[in-house]
């Protein structure tokens, strides 16, 4: 088991500790928890950081002919298709980020 050690702003660590004491009580050990169960969820609702999210393409005479998540499923599917992988061009790339419009829109739309 690890120990982390960090600064909170002082709001933020009064709210942890009431809401703590109110799941778990007032026993030893309720503000960890409270910590690793938050951490926890926090986790599993984020994005992937590592090399998951990179997307393989694969390219013939400049058309895209297959597309994968990692290299070994694009090999798969290569194979699968019958084209040869030396005959293909492999790029990567990241995802194209997710695009969020917020605001207020003045103008009317032309109809």
């Amino acid at each position: 088991m690890g120990v982390v050690t960090l600064k909170l702003d002082d709001t933020i660590e009064r709210r942890l500790r009431q809401k703590a004491a109110q799941l778990y009580g007032l026993t030893r050990g309720a503000l960890s928890r409270a910590v690793e169960d938050a951490l926890t969820s926090w986790l599993r609702s984020a994005p992937p950081i590592d090399g998951a999210r990179v997307r393989y393409f694969a390219f013939l005479h400049g058309k895209s002919v297959l597309e994968a998540p990692s290299l070994r499923e694009l090999a798969k599917g290569l194979k699968k298709a019958e084209i040869d992988p030396r005959d293909v061009e492999i790029r990567s790339a990241p995802p194209s980020p997710r695009v969020e419009k917020l605001g207020l829109r003045l103008g009317h739309r032309a109809e």
